[in-house]
């Protein structure tokens, strides 16, 4: 017990030192007594907002205010939440943000995810949108999906709709919508995948990180899927604040988001990274090329 009680009081003076070295401290001269963050809904919600826990816990001791987790529904509402400022900081699709941008050129990305190499991804900073098919369908080849039933993700993904759309539609030489039949959005690459290998279509257009973990969770196999196309690289999801925010609340959390802490660590293990590098708009203006098309 006593030994008990010298663990305690140490831990309670290394946490009194922590935040008395200016460490933590309350943010000044912001007009902020909170951080609203949000993220596009890649997956199940549920799952998605756990794993992020760590990284608001991060934010939370760091900026020494609250962080409120806004639930999105789609990443439509997420572009709508950072344009009106009812969000300070999101997570986004790199299409929409360059969308987003349009309107906002306050919008300020910041960061990504630096992740690991997988089956569908190679390591690195970048992935790709894929159009796949069940393997086990033997179609092997572009054409054989003519008038197909195609799954898409969200209508402002960027490798679940809107590469798809243009980038691919370049590839084939002809409109999106005249080659394919029916298009059926899925609401997520996860949702997507699941449905492709119910039958509920012939083919999907999906990330290849998204693919990749599918095969890490035992929903796929490495033979399950064939790829028949795949995009240019497309830069991660950028990290991006709102227009506007305040430069103390900015540079504090680029700050704890490029410290390693083993906060930050755990959240970097949910997402299967390495690490988190910085980033400027310049860094999609290739995905503003391909949409111009």
């Amino acid at each position: 017990m006593r030994l008990l009680t010298l663990i305690l009081a140490f831990a309670s003076l290394a946490f009194a030192s922590f935040y008395s070295s200016g460490a933590v401290r309350e943010v000044k001269n912001c007009n902020m007594n909170r951080l609203t963050f949000t993220m596009i809904p890649k997956k199940d919600i549920d799952q998605q907002a756990s794993e992020y826990q760590s990284l608001i816990a991060l934010l939370e001791q760091g900026l020494g205010m609250p962080v409120e987790l806004v639930r999105a529904t789609s990443y439509e509402s997420v572009m709508d939440g950072v344009l009106s400022g009812g969000v300070d900081l999101a997570v986004m699709g790199p299409a929409s943000y360059v969308i987003a941008h349009r309107t906002d050129p306050g919008l300020d990305a910041f960061a990504s995810l630096t992740t690991e190499a997988g089956l569908f991804t190679p390591e690195g900073s970048f992935y790709y949108s894929l159009l796949v098919v069940p393997t086990a369908a033997g179609i092997n080849s572009i054409e054989g999906l003519r008038n197909a039933r195609i799954l898409l993700t969200d209508p402002s993904s960027t490798s679940g709709a809107l590469i798809p759309k243009n980038e691919f539609a370049t590839t084939i030489g002809e409109p999106f919508s005249d080659f394919f039949g029916a298009n059926i959005y899925a609401g997520s690459h996860d949702k997507a995948l699941m449905a492709l290998l119910d039958n509920k279509a012939e083919a999907a257009f999906v990330s290849s990180s998204r693919a990749d973990e599918a095969l890490r969770r035992g929903m796929i196999a490495e033979d399950t899927l064939t790829v028949l196309w795949r995009s240019v690289p497309l830069h991660y999801d950028p990290f991006v604040f709102r227009s506007g925010i305040c430069e103390d609340v900015r540079s504090r959390v680029i700050n704890l988001l490029t410290t390693p802490s083993p906060m930050l660590s755990e959240y970097l293990n949910t997402q299967r990274a390495m690490g988190i590098n910085l980033v400027t708009y310049d860094d999609y203006r290739a995905i503003e090329a391909v949409l111009n098309n």
